[in-house]
C-alpha cells in the first residue's frame, strides 16, 4: 500500500518526480565511484575518481532520456522500423561521442592522470593526444562501449518500464471502477417494475375489501421504499439500521401476494448506525420471492445478524429446480457480487447452495 501510494503521487507531483530522478542519478554517480575507489584502478587517486563516474552518469543520462522519451515514444506512434534503427545507431553515435569528448578533456587538464598514463598505459594516452574525430573512431570500433551502454540502460529502462507498466494497470484499475460505479448507480437506482406493479394491484385489492389500517401502512411503506431508492441509492453509505427498514418494508410488501408461504425474519443489531452500501441485500429478497412458489409447507426464512462490526446473512426459500431465472435476475446477482468486491474487497464470504427444494444464501461481511 505504501509503495501504491508513494508511486501514486510521484506520477501526479512533480517536484517528487524530479527529485526522485535526481537521487537516481546521484546514486549511479556515487555507485560508481565507490566501485572505483574499492577496485585496483590505477587512477582512483587522481580526479579522475571522481571525472569518471560523473563523465559515465552524465552519458548515461543522456542516453536514456533520449531512448525512453524521444526515440521509444516517437517510434511507437509511427511503428516505424527504419526510423528506429536510425534513431538507435544516432543514440550510440551520442554516446560514444560522450564517451570520448569526456575522457579527451579528462587527461587533458588532469597532469597527475597524463604521467600515470604515460608510465602504465602510453597507448592509451597516445590515443587520447589524438584529434577528437579519432578519439570517437576509437571509441566507435570498440565494443565494449556498447557492451557497457546496454548493461548500464539495463536497470534505470526496466525501472521505467515498471513505472509506466504500473501506471497503465492503475489507470485500467480506476477507469473499471468507474465504469462499474457508474453500472451500480443506475442498477441501484431503478425499481423493480413488476415488483411496484403487483404492489399497486395489492394495495388496490385491499382497498376494495375496505382494509382501511393495513391499507394505509402498506402505501405508507410503499412511500417509505420509494423514497429510500430515489434518496438513498445514490449515495455510497448508509447506516444499518436504514438498510434494514428497507429490508422490512420490502418483506412486507411482498407478503401482500402470498397466500401460502411462511415468511419469517429475525434482524439482530448491536451497533444499528454503522455504515452499510445501500440496497445491498434488495437483489437476495428479489431472487427469494421471485423464485419460491406459493404453496402449502414453502417457507423464506431471512435472517442478519450485526456484532462486533461482523454481519451474517442467512437467506433460504422453497425452490423449483424447474424454474429458469431471468436475465434480469441474473444481472441483480452479478451487480451483489460486483459491489461486495468494490466495497469490501477480500473482506467476504459469499456462499449460495442450490439443492433441490431449497435455495441458500450465506454471506458474511467484515464491517471495520
Amino acid at each position: 500500500m505504501f509503495t501504491g501510494d508513494f508511486i501514486h503521487k510521484r506520477q501526479h507531483t512533480p517536484a517528487i518526480r524530479i527529485l526522485s530522478h535526481v537521487l537516481f542519478w546521484v546514486a549511479i554517480y556515487y555507485s560508481t565511484y565507490y566501485f572505483i575507489q574499492s577496485s585496483y584502478s590505477i587512477y582512483k587517486d587522481t580526479p579522475l575518481a571522481y571525472l569518471v563516474p560523473f563523465r559515465h552518469s552524465v552519458s548515461l543520462m543522456v542516453s536514456f532520456y533520449l531512448l525512453m522519451y524521444v526515440i521509444l515514444p516517437s517510434f511507437l506512434q509511427r511503428k516505424r522500423w527504419l526510423s528506429l534503427l536510425g534513431y538507435l545507431l544516432l543514440l550510440l553515435f551520442v554516446y560514444t561521442f560522450m564517451e570520448a569528448l569526456g575522457e579527451k578533456w579528462s587527461f587533458a587538464f588532469c597532469d597527475s592522470c597524463r604521467q600515470i598514463a604515460a608510465k602504465h598505459n602510453p597507448n592509451h594516452l597516445e590515443v587520447m593526444d589524438k584529434s577528437l574525430i579519432e578519439n570517437i573512431l576509437y571509441k566507435g570500433s570498440n565494443v565494449e562501449v556498447y557492451i557497457n551502454l546496454l548493461s548500464s540502460l539495463a536497470l534505470p529502462v526496466a525501472i521505467k518500464s515498471s513505472l509506466a507498466y504500473y501506471t497503465i494497470y492503475v489507470k485500467n484499475l480506476e477507469l473499471e471502477k468507474e465504469n462499474v460505479q457508474l453500472e451500480l448507480n443506475f442498477l441501484k437506482g431503478q425499481v423493480n417494475p413488476h415488483f411496484l406493479f403487483n404492489t399497486l394491484n395489492n394495495l388496490y385489492g385491499l382497498i376494495l375489501q375496505e382494509q382501511k389500517e393495513l391499507s394505509a401502512e402498506m402505501v405508507t411503506r410503499l412511500s417509505d421504499y420509494l423514497r429510500y431508492s430515489l434518496e438513498y441509492a445514490p449515495l455510497q453509505k448508509v447506516t444499518i439500521e436504514k438498510e434494514v427498514q428497507l429490508m422490512q418494508n420490502y418483506i412486507e410488501l411482498e407478503r401482500l401476494r402470498l397466500n401460502f408461504t411462511q415468511v419469517h425474519i429475525n434482524f439482530e443489531l448491536d451497533q444499528p448506525k454503522t455504515d452499510f452500501p445501500p440496497l445491498l441485500f434488495l437483489p437476495l429478497l428479489e431472487n427469494a420471492f421471485k423464485y419460491s412458489k406459493d404453496k402449502e409447507g414453502a417457507e423464506i426464512n431471512i435472517r442478519l445478524q450485526l456484532k462486533n462490526e461482523e454481519l451474517e446473512f442467512w437467506l433460504d426459500n422453497s425452490y423449483q429446480a424447474e424454474a429458469k431465472h431471468s436475465e434480469s435476475g441474473g444481472i441483480g446477482l452479478q451487480n451483489l457480487q460486483k459491489r461486495l468486491q468494490l466495497n469490501f474487497g477480500d473482506h467476504y464470504i459469499y456462499k449460495v447452495e442450490t439443492l433441490a427444494q431449497q435455495y441458500k444464501v450465506y454471506l458474511k461481511l467484515l464491517l471495520k
